[in-house]
């Protein structure tokens, strides 16, 4: 029996019958709530009481007409009314989507973005079920480097405008996600990073190159939920602007295949337009993350999605990219050892005042200890800082 496009076919461990009769989706990853969503797909099923959750915002109930517009991954997508769009999330997986509209100051600061936020809604305990969207054309965002580039823009602009609700890095948690995912995957690969203090999180807005929409031929951002491999695998995070730019590098890198050239105009491109501590030097640095550890993070999340879906294709793409992780991993390794020399440095200069003050040296000797030393300092950090990998 074939299968619904949003039934993870790779991780279920049930039927989808099976699981909407128990309401629970167990998968191998882990299990959420999954609720019986039929009676939406149908104008009657509006206009029955629901005696759980949330109704917010402009909640319709009135439905004459219900037509299925997609089915996808993420969601089914229902046109209501000829006017009225509405997003089924079949499984319980948070409720980002609703939050930057329900929240009153993040509704404030992106009104003017290019993000069409949903209008209304139905969400039952903190998991959005039901959203709706003004009527709206999916547009296409990578049909040449300039219409991606655009959205890049974009993305740096709905990002700068919620900088007020930024909080400080959280490396912690964000390393505890790369092992989770790690985990649940069971990949070859680890990435840890330390991150820049400049590198801040924020509101979570999943967006992607694949929900691009037309309003009065202005092109906008649609958010998503987050996956359902990502909620399943690893707690919800506030990421910095940085993690989101590289999903959206990801995708278009999967889609067109991207030079290096191309990777640092994106770069540029995002670094116009966010706060310039996000895109410093020290925030860039690849000893320190930077770019490269968030588009690892990319990878491995679209290959936890592709297992769940069972789409072969992309489990290779990503596995094959994870394989060249080792070779910066090595190159990484080699650059703590000169990180090292540092040290070794300081330990000298230490060394030469004491043996000074002891008299174990003469003076010349403490000082030629001391020049010595802080040559070697000086000397691998510069070697360092000039091995650091570029960031694209």
């Amino acid at each position: 029996m074939d299968e619904p496009a949003w039934w993870p076919i790779g991780i279920a461990l049930s039927s989808p019958n099976e699981a909407i009769a128990d309401g629970k989706l167990r998968t191998s990853y882990g299990r959420t709530v999954l609720w019986d969503f039929r009676s939406f797909l149908t104008p009657e099923g509006w206009s029955t009481n629901q005696d759980e959750g949330t109704f917010w915002g402009d909640w319709v109930t009135e439905v004459e007409t219900v037509e299925t517009l997609s089915i996808s991954q993420n969601s089914l997508v229902l046109f209501l009314n000829q006017n009225l769009i509405a997003h089924i999330q079949p499984a319980h997986i948070g409720d980002d989507v609703s939050r930057l509209s329900r929240y009153e100051p993040w509704q404030k600061a992106l009104k003017t973005q290019s993000i069409l936020l949903p209008t209304g809604g139905w969400s039952v305990d903190g998991n959005d079920r039901i959203l709706l969207y003004p009527n709206h054309t999916p547009s296409s965002a990578d049909e040449d480097d300039s219409a991606v580039l655009k959205m890049v823009e974009l993305l740096g602009a709905i990002h700068s405008s919620l900088e007020p609700f930024s909080t400080p890095n959280t490396e912690r948690r964000w390393n505890d996600r790369l092992k989770a995912i790690e985990g649940g995957l069971k990949t070859k690969t680890m990435w840890r990073a330390p991150h820049a203090s400049s590198t801040v999180g924020l509101p979570r807005i999943h967006l992607s190159l694949d929900a691009v929409v037309e309003v009065d031929e202005k092109q906008m951002f649609l958010p998503l939920s987050r996956s359902l491999s990502e909620h399943l695998l690893c707690e919800s995070d506030r990421l910095p602007s940085l993690a989101s730019l590289m999903i959206i590098e990801h995708q278009w890198a999967r889609k067109a295949g991207l030079s290096e050239q191309q990777r640092q105009i994106v770069l540029e491109i995002w670094s116009r337009s966010v706060p310039q501590v996000w895109s410093s030097r020290q925030a860039l640095s690849t000893v320190r993350g930077g770019a490269w550890v968030w588009r690892y993070h990319a990878t491995v999340l679209e290959l936890a999605q592709a297992k769940a879906f069972k789409d072969e294709t992309t489990v290779e793409a990503c596995e094959q990219w994870l394989q060249e992780v080792s070779r910066l991993q090595a190159h990484l390794g080699t650059l703590r050892m000169w990180k090292s020399g540092q040290w070794v440095g300081i330990t000298g200069i230490i060394v030469s005042f004491f043996v000074w003050k002891l008299a174990t040296f003469t003076p010349g000797q403490s000082l030629l200890l001391a020049i010595l030393s802080m040559g070697v300092g000086l000397t691998t950090n510069a070697i360092y800082r000039f091995k650091d990998p570029k960031p694209y």
